[in-house]
Parts: C-alpha cells; sequence; structure tokens
C-alpha cells in the first residue's frame, strides 16, 4: 500500500523491494537455486540484480490491486 503514496511512498517501496531482493538474489544466482529449475528459460534461471528487484517491485504493485483490504468480509470481531 505504500505504491499510493506518491514520491515518498515510491521511494520507500522502491528501497523496500531492494532490500528483499538482496537475500533472494543471493541464493537464488550464486547458491545455484535457479540451476534446479531446467525447465525456465536462462534468463529466469540466472537473473540479474535489478530485474529481481523489478519483479518484488511488480509483486508489490500486483497485489495491492489484486487483494484490496477494503474487500474483507464480516465484522471486525473475527466473524
Amino acid at each position: 500500500m505504500v505504491n499510493a503514496i506518491p514520491i515518498i511512498g515510491w521511494v520507500l517501496s522502491f528501497v523496500l523491494a531492494t532490500l528483499l531482493a538482496v537475500p533472494f538474489w543471493f541464493i537464488w544466482s550464486f547458491l545455484g537455486i535457479g540451476e534446479m529449475f531446467g525447465f525456465l528459460p536462462t534468463a529466469l534461471q540466472m537473473p540479474g540484480f535489478w530485474a529481481t528487484v523489478g519483479i518484488f517491485m511488480c509483486l508489490s504493485i500486483f497485489r495491492a490491486v489484486a487483494l484490496p483490504r477494503g474487500l474483507h468480509i464480516g465484522d471486525k470481531n473475527g466473524d
């Protein structure tokens, strides 16, 4: 939901995506986890760091669009 705040929210979202992408990219690329998925194209087996940041940014935006918090059905007591 941080993406909805112009400029400052976009920067915070970018920083958060970058921080999340660092360990994921390291594990996926350098430890060879991506090579275990032979059915994926080569670009997805060894993605670049900035491509990984972009994927995290897109997932964040998609989550905010596909699963908005205003669609909760039930009351506040958990019913």
